[in-house]
């Protein structure tokens, strides 16, 4: 997955551990651009589990060359009307993904084939 973020287009990006504040604050403004991506099949909880937004990036960390991870967090939710019921929970996952010199940021996503 790719997304161009306007605030590292032509940015001289010194890579390195320093960015990674930077660059979490970045993602997080920018988060409703990336989230239903990043959310993964929910169906192993159930499949009535949701995402019902709120992804929270929680840091980013610097790999090496332009490489960085990023951990994250999101809530899913299930919601049984009929029993009066909710069930809810949080998600922690991460993902590697690169920062190009054009603002553009290709997340390195594992999809797995059925």
């Amino acid at each position: 997955m790719k997304v161009v973020i306007p605030e590292l287009q032509n940015l001289s990006l010194a890579h390195g551990a320093e960015q990674n504040d930077f660059l979490k604050t970045v993602l997080n403004k920018h988060i409703a651009e990336i989230d239903k991506e990043l959310v993964q099949d929910l169906s192993h909880i159930s499949h009535f589990a949701t995402y019902p937004g709120g992804m929270t990036v929680e840091k980013v960390v610097f790999q090496k060359d332009n490489l960085y991870r990023m951990d994250y967090s999101y809530p899913w939710e299930m919601n049984w009307s009929c029993a009066d019921q909710v069930d809810e929970g949080l998600i922690h996952d991460k993902v590697r993904f690169t920062v190009s010199g054009t603002g553009e940021i290709h997340f390195k996503l594992l999809v797995l084939e059925s």
